[in-house]
């Protein structure tokens, strides 16, 4: 997974077109503020290009950044108003720095592709957080994922460039398949392709997983409806640190 073509486009299509920002932003604050009502320092692994820490920022949470794409990485230098970004890999690096909330946002941890991956995921924000503070993540749930493989194709045209989205599931994975037709001059185009893997699990194992790593689970709350149910298909998790 680089992201090397795709991080062009991805906040055009992401926040552009799937979620909207600002419903984001707030759920986000009003998630953290629910439990804890003052501001607070906030270390977001997989910070990608920065677009949700910089509306944060504005609303004076103090912010620290992790990513693993380059590319990421290189936009986000463009986004940040106030850079603080590191490149790591957000289930080993150990930043020697402890934070009020960890935050995992867009389902960015369905782009670990084991279990093992989200173990050690959870084991490395506890080496983060300060007793009783709390993790956020999101994710896409296995049904929409499942839902997304069957019937499934999306096209963008971006400035001169179109842009197409499909999934597909290979050995239990759900892979991206990004086709991107860059313009180069009046009649020709040039064709990039990143495949994207990605994995969820059921809401109930990750619930059970995060109490067995000394997570309290304070509550679930669905992106689009607030309920959690069957139907679901983004699901974000708030849990406590306990040691």
């Amino acid at each position: 997974m680089t992201y090397s073509f795709f991080t062009k486009y991805y906040d055009t299509i992401v926040r552009g077109n799937w979620y909207s920002l600002s419903d984001e932003v707030d759920l986000i604050s009003e998630l953290i503020l629910t439990y804890w009502n003052w501001k607070k320092t906030i270390l977001e692994f997989a910070c990608g290009t920065w677009i949700i820490a910089n509306e944060l920022q504005k609303k004076w949470f103090e912010i620290q950044g992790v990513d693993m794409s380059e590319a990421m990485l290189q936009k986000a230098e463009k986004n940040m108003w106030k850079q603080n970004c590191l490149l790591g890999d957000m289930t080993s690096m150990d930043i020697w720095k402890k934070f009020d909330v960890v935050l995992c946002n867009y389902n960015s941890i369905c782009h670990l592709t084991s279990w093992q991956q989200w173990q050690d995921f959870f084991q490395n924000t506890k080496r983060h957080l300060k007793k009783w503070w709390i993790l956020i993540f999101d994710i896409n749930t296995v049904s929409e994922f499942e839902n997304i493989t069957q019937d499934f194709a999306q096209f963008y045209n971006i400035w001169n460039d179109t842009v197409c989205l499909e999934m597909q599931k290979r050995r239990g994975l759900y892979e991206w398949i990004v086709k991107m037709f860059i313009k180069n001059n009046t009649w020709n185009y040039s064709l990039e392709t990143e495949k994207i893997p990605e994995l969820s699990f059921e809401i109930e194992d990750i619930q059970n997983e995060l109490k067995i790593q000394w997570f309290t689970n304070l509550h679930l709350e669905d992106f689009h409806k607030s309920i959690v149910d069957d139907e679901s298909e983004r699901v974000y998790f708030i849990a406590k640190k306990n040691d």
